[in-house]
């Protein structure tokens, strides 16, 4: 993964730990190192449609992945055209990110759900 990718990754899922409790962004990083101890799972999700050459194919994964409640990263790896999505179980499933990628006009195929 690049360092810009990485980048994008961990401001994401910063950006959705404060999403997903809000009152964390005021407390502090004691507090979002408590949320970083919650109990996570990765879904892999193979899309072969994303083959376009400007990234705005996996520009639009990742939106539509990262919007989602409960999602806290999505790597998007355009060799292999699979994304993974990390996220917290209970407040969100693989079946909700397969919708969220057809709904953005992809085809997608759950490659394995496991626990992070």
């Amino acid at each position: 993964m690049k360092n810009v990718t990485r980048s994008i990754v961990l401001t994401a899922a910063l950006t959705s730990v404060a999403i997903a409790v809000p009152a964390l962004a005021a407390r502090g990083a004691t507090e979002t190192l408590r949320v970083a101890a919650l109990q996570f799972s990765q879904a892999v999700i193979h899309i072969p449609g994303m083959t376009c050459s400007n990234h705005s194919c996996a520009t639009t994964v990742y939106m539509a992945l990262i919007r989602l409640p409960g999602v806290m990263g999505v790597g998007v790896d355009e060799s292999t055209q699979n994304v993974t999505v990390k996220y917290i179980p209970g407040r969100t499933s693989p079946a909700v990110f397969l919708k969220a990628v057809k709904d953005a006009g992809f085809p997608g195929t759950l490659v394995r759900p496991k626990a992070a």
